[in-house]
């Protein structure tokens, strides 16, 4: 009992499954920064939301993937639509385009950030602008779930620069380096697609890595620090 106290806030209720399959997530073994990025285990993720507002705008939809030693893990993408009972404007499905018909369809949200959890295990969380995707995952799971992500995030549009300097896309978006890299997204503003894109771009830096010394998880995430410094 004193584990579930400490792991849910007192608000939150779930069901027994889900609640079992929390434990089991909290159980899976913590990040080793020091670990090898030969080895390493990265999952890319990208979130659409009803609006730009972390505070009070709703998650729609989660996109994921996952990496590791190098290469991109067939079977274990994450392409899930949460459940709103009144979907987002017109002018944001615009954006997005998950119509009010897949909105109102889509799975639970206590359900959709469980499955999220159960890929992201404790590894390394990765995106572009990742503020933005952590602080609305925070949210969700927090009012969802009861619980925090402990996991370290690593900002694509930070790492980039700081390992591609010659392509002078400091502060530029995604399409931009996809453009650079001969890379091409099926799908923009779809968070499947997305973080698929990212994921892409993500493969190349961690090639480009070790030409600059870089051959850890820790010195990975250093490399992305001072970089985000640097553009502050």
């Amino acid at each position: 009992m004193s584990f579930l106290t400490h792991l849910f806030r007192p608000h939150v209720e779930l069901p027994a499954g889900v609640a079992g399959r929390l434990r089991a997530w909290q159980a899976l073994p913590k990040l080793n920064e020091r670990s090898a990025l030969a080895a390493a285990r990265f999952v890319v993720v990208d979130v659409e939301t009803s609006g730009l507002d972390v505070r009070r705008d709703r998650l729609l939809a989660i996109g994921a993937v996952a990496i590791e030693a190098g290469r991109l893990r067939p079977g274990e993408g994450y392409d899930v639509t949460v459940h709103n009972p009144v979907p987002s404007a017109r002018a944001n499905i615009l954006v997005h385009g998950i119509s009010p018909d897949a909105q109102t369809a889509g799975f639970a949200a206590d359900i959709a950030l469980m499955g999220f959890l159960e890929l992201a295990r404790h590894d390394v969380l990765v995106a572009y602008h990742a503020r933005f995707d952590q602080a609305v995952l925070q949210r969700a799971l927090r009012e969802q779930l009861g619980v925090r992500l402990p996991n370290l995030w690593l900002d694509v549009a930070h790492l980039a620069p700081a390992l591609v300097p010659e392509a002078r896309l400091a502060n530029r978006n995604l399409d931009d380096w996809l453009v650079y890299f001969g890379l091409r997204a099926h799908s923009r503003h779809n968070a499947a697609y997305d973080a698929y894109a990212t994921a892409e771009l993500l493969l190349i830096l961690l090639a480009r890595a070790p030409r600059a010394g870089i051959t850890s998880i820790s010195q990975l995430l250093a490399a992305g620090d001072h970089q985000a410094r640097l553009l502050s």
